[in-house]
């Protein structure tokens, strides 16, 4: 790295760790989803590896029961942190921020590999690396103004660690693919397990994979290695996440009932939820979640905070949705790039479409593991727009606007985010502006 982007990228991380660190330690109890993941890690930090396993516990606190919905590996971080700093909103918090700037960074590295490797390989080295490195910078920058990351990295929940092993093992897999060594697709199996481990979502990339690769596959002898890479490893590391609980005294039959009971609490969950929401209003950011809103004595002032996307962000992802399908009923492009952007826009779609095969409550939360992926594209476009521009004036405008304005917004609308107290009137006039984000 040169100094000139070690010091921008320092800058975006300072900014990631300032804007989340801040505050982290409030609301001072547990708030929405923490009610259950916060139970169990710390049970789980004191030792007790049996009762977040037992879907039939008694209440944790006589209200809140532990969560057994979800794979352990998230509230193993969480509980670790509890033991070593205390039964503090801090220390269940501080995994996610963590796991937020960890995710950054692989982002960063991920979208200079994809520069380098498959954007602008035809470009000449050095020209190659500053465009490779323009895309990483524009994309975590992008990355780190999205208020549904932001959110979810201040809260103890799944959610950021399934983003970071998700990224981490298809940043894997593209590197399989620029490398050809299998090696890289035993690595692939291992995060993707990881992020299986965190949260089941992860199950739709691994099955996408594997198809991908099960279909070019020309010599069969390697299908056994692609078994074992792509969902024997997976599976193995997803059922080493539940080795507590069979060290608690639970069998092999124990568990199996409870991913049965888990896939039927999944399916057939009756509950509606009013700020439930379909895959296709997140596409538009048009239903937010309502996850806390702080108790004042001023009735002129309020303080909440809601899961929603940046508003100018989500413009230019849905903007940026509308040219990677013009691009890709374009036959006249390069076909090796045709192929990155529509394995990315598979990425993309996988990671959130099979939403549209549920009935049960689904929320805005869920759209977080596919914003990376049209992240990539659109920083991949914005780029390629401005290396366009023969005026330099023109281009540094065009540049400072396209980055400045969602910033602009993330200033806005992070008290919003964050719980911190804004007059009731501004809070109408621009938190409420579209109805349906109250």
């Amino acid at each position: 790295m040169t100094l000139k982007e070690l010091i921008i990228f320092g800058l975006i991380l300072f900014f990631a760790c300032f804007t989340r660190l801040l505050r982290l330690d409030y609301p001072s109890g547990m708030y929405f989803d923490e009610v259950y993941h916060v139970p169990a890690a710390m049970m789980m930090s004191a030792g007790d590896f049996k009762t977040p396993f037992d879907f039939n516990q008694a209440a944790y606190d006589g209200q809140n029961i532990a969560d057994w919905l979800h794979p352990p590996l998230a509230k193993y971080f969480q509980a670790a942190s509890i033991h070593f700093l205390g039964a503090n909103p801090l220390a269940w918090r501080l995994p996610s921020l963590v796991f937020s700037l960890a995710t950054l960074v692989v982002f960063y590295f991920f979208l200079r590999f994809l520069g380098q490797e498959f954007f602008f390989k035809k470009e000449n080295l050095v020209r190659r690396n500053e465009l490779a490195i323009n895309l990483a910078l524009v994309g975590s920058f992008f990355l780190s103004l999205d208020g549904l990351f932001l959110v979810l990295s201040r809260i103890a929940m799944n959610d950021v660690f399934l983003l970071f092993f998700l990224l981490t093992g298809v940043f894997a897999y593209f590197v399989y693919l620029s490398r050809k060594k299998y090696v890289f697709l035993l690595l692939v199996g291992l995060f993707l397990g990881l992020a299986l481990a965190s949260k089941w979502t992860a199950l739709w990339i691994i099955l996408l994979l594997f198809a991908r690769e099960f279909l070019v596959l020309k010599d069969f002898r390697k299908l056994p290695f692609l078994l074992f890479s792509l969902l024997f490893t997976p599976f193995f590391i997803y059922l080493l996440s539940y080795l507590p609980m069979f060290l608690a005294g639970y069998g092999i039959f124990d568990f199996l009932f409870l991913q049965k009971t888990i896939v039927s609490s999944q399916l057939s969950n009756p509950n509606v939820h009013l700020y439930s929401s379909g895959p296709f209003s997140w596409l538009l950011n048009l239903r937010p979640v309502w996850y806390f809103a702080a108790p004042l004595k001023q009735s002129d002032w309020i303080a909440n905070i809601y899961a929603l996307e940046n508003p100018l962000l989500g413009f230019y992802l849905f903007l940026s949705l509308i040219v990677v399908i013009i691009f890709l009923f374009n036959e006249k492009h390069n076909s090796t790039l045709k192929e990155t952007i529509a394995l990315l826009f598979s990425l993309y779609l996988m990671s959130f479409m099979p939403w549209f095969l549920f009935s049960r409550p689904m929320f805005i939360a869920h759209y977080l593991p596919a914003l990376p992926f049209l992240i990539v594209l659109l920083s991949y476009f914005f780029i390629n727009l401005i290396r366009k521009m023969p005026d330099q004036v023109k281009r540094r405008a065009w540049t400072f606007n396209l980055l400045f304005w969602p910033l602009f917004f993330f200033i806005i609308f992070y008290p919003h985010w964050t719980a911190l107290q804004v007059p009731v009137s501004f809070a109408n006039a621009v938190y409420f502006f579209v109805p349906n984000w109250r």
